[in-house]
């Protein structure tokens, strides 16, 4: 695995072919995209989150990550993420199935520093990564179906193995309070949504039809019952 850092991905698939596909690279461009997203707010387009990128193009060599060490504040490639949009960036590369995501120290421990005369903090976001994680290991397999179809609300869907039976659906804007109608392939199941956001719990209609939401800005990760 290499970094060669740029947001031009052409160059990145030029770096990648002249080392005859041998590294992994840090997909950079999605980075960018984190951080423009988080100071754009509800103007960001959510469709557009993954145009562009390394995981989309090349996901076998892609190495997803939301911040590093290098783009944290008073540092040299310094584009941060802004706290409220991590939960979401975390649960795009966590909870699907292209990319191998990396979790940054900073953002599971948290961290406070003064440098370059600034006082810098980087908040934990540890609870809500581990539910992403516990989410992974039990449910991350299988078909995933993407539900890309509003500027602010975007889903999808995870849909198991022989080994992995459980569903899972994932559901985050950044915007308002969104939903959406999403077939989970189970009729009569019910999902509930493991960060806590929302107490109810969804049941899906005799079709393996339900309608998953979330809180405006925020992300809930359904799970089978």
């Amino acid at each position: 695995m290499g970094e060669y850092w740029s947001q031009d991905i052409e160059a990145i698939h030029g770096y990648i072919a002249a080392s005859d596909g041998r590294l992994s690279l840090f997909d950079v461009p999605l980075h960018f995209k984190f951080h423009q997203a988080s100071r754009q707010g509800n103007s960001f387009d959510m469709r557009s989150l993954f145009d562009r990128t390394l995981v989309k193009e090349q996901p076998a060599l892609a190495v997803t990550f939301v911040e590093n060490h290098d783009t944290q504040p008073c540092q040299s490639l310094e584009s941060p993420v802004e706290p409220w949009f991590k939960p979401l960036a975390y649960a795009l590369i966590l909870l699907r199935r292209e990319g191998y995501p990396c979790v940054f120290y900073a953002d599971y421990y948290g961290a406070r520093y003064h440098d370059k005369g600034r006082d810098a903090t980087l908040y934990s976001h540890r609870f809500l990564i581990d539910k992403f994680l516990k989410a992974r290991n039990e449910y991350g397999f299988g078909d995933q179906h993407d539900y890309f179809d509003h500027p602010n609300t975007i889903a999808w869907t995870r849909l198991g193995d022989s080994e992995h039976p459980g569903a899972m659906a994932v559901v985050l804007t950044n915007g308002e309070s969104g939903s959406k109608w999403m077939n989970m392939f189970r009729p009569n199941a019910a999902f509930y949504d493991s960060t806590g956001h929302i107490q109810d719990i969804v049941y899906t209609n005799s079709d393996g039809w339900g309608n998953f939401s979330c809180p405006g800005g925020l992300v809930s990760v359904w799970l089978q019952k």
